[in-house]
C-alpha cells in the first residue's frame, strides 16, 4: 500500500518584540526576504517638524535612508522601552531601503502557510498592516504586510527626505500606486562617506542566520 506524503509550503520571518503601554509584548514578524540586514540604534539624524513615527535619517555606508518607529506608527508606544535592546530592521521593498525601529529582534522562524490565518475584523488596532497571525505553541505571532505599512507612511517619509539635511530633492517612497520606485538614496547622494560597520553596528547571530537563509 502506497502512502502519500504532504508537504506544507513555509516562509521564513524574522520576528521581533513590540511592547505595548498596558500589555504583554506583542510578537511581530516579517519576511525574511524583505530584510536586508539588523543594525544597532545609532547616530540618527532628526528632522525637524516630522511625524513622530518617523524619527529621521541615517547613513547606510553611504546611502541616506528614513528610519520609521514601528511602536509609533501602530500605536502602542511605550516609554519604559529599554534602548539597548532596540534594533533597526533595514527592510527591502520594491528596492527601497526603510529603516524599520522595533524594541526588541528575536530570531528567525519558519511557518507553514497552513499555520497562518486572516485576523479576526477588528481585533486588532493595526489591522490594516496585518497580513495573518499564526499562533505557535500559544505564542501568536503577527505577521507585518510591510509593503502596506510603508505605502502609508510615504507621504510623511517623502515630507521628511526633502526637509533632511544636505537633500535638495526627496526620491519617492513607495505607494501602492508608484510604479516605479527609485531607491530612497542612491550612490550620488553626497551626504556623507562611505563607512565601514563595526562588530557593533549588526546582531551577529542574528544577521549570520538571515544571510545563510537567503543564499539558500
Amino acid at each position: 500500500m502506497s502512502t502519500t506524503t504532504v508537504v506544507s509550503e513555509t516562509i521564513q520571518v524574522v520576528t521581533f518584540t513590540i511592547t505595548g503601554k498596558s500589555s504583554k509584548p506583542g510578537n511581530y514578524a516579517v519576511p525574511i526576504e524583505q530584510v536586508k540586514e539588523i543594525r544597532t540604534v545609532d547616530a540618527i539624524t532628526k528632522i525637524p517638524r516630522s511625524k513622530d513615527y518617523v524619527k529621521g535619517i541615517m547613513n547606510l555606508r553611504g546611502k541616506i535612508i528614513p528610519i520609521v518607529d514601528v511602536n509609533e506608527k501602530i500605536g502602542v508606544t511605550n516609554t519604559e522601552t529599554d534602548s539597548s535592546k532596540q534594533r533597526i530592521l533595514v527592510a527591502d521593498v520594491n528596492d527601497t531601503l526603510t529603516g524599520l525601529l522595533v524594541d526588541e529582534v528575536n530570531e528567525v522562524q519558519r511557518l507553514s502557510l497552513n499555520e497562518i490565518e486572516a485576523p479576526p475584523d477588528g481585533s486588532f488596532e493595526d489591522g490594516a498592516y496585518i497580513k495573518g497571525i499564526a499562533n505557535i505553541k500559544d505564542r501568536l505571532i503577527v505577521l507585518l504586510d510591510v509593503s502596506k505599512f510603508l505605502s502609508d507612511s510615504a507621504e510623511a517619509i517623502n515630507d521628511a527626505m526633502t526637509s533632511a539635511p544636505g537633500n535638495t530633492a526627496a526620491p519617492e517612497v513607495a505607494t501602492e500606486e508608484t510604479t516605479a520606485t527609485p531607491e530612497v538614496a542612491t550612490e550620488e547622494t553626497t551626504a556623507a562617506p562611505d563607512e565601514t560597520p563595526s562588530d557593533d553596528d549588526i546582531l551577529p547571530e542574528i544577521d549570520a542566520i538571515i544571510k545563510e537563509s537567503q543564499a539558500k
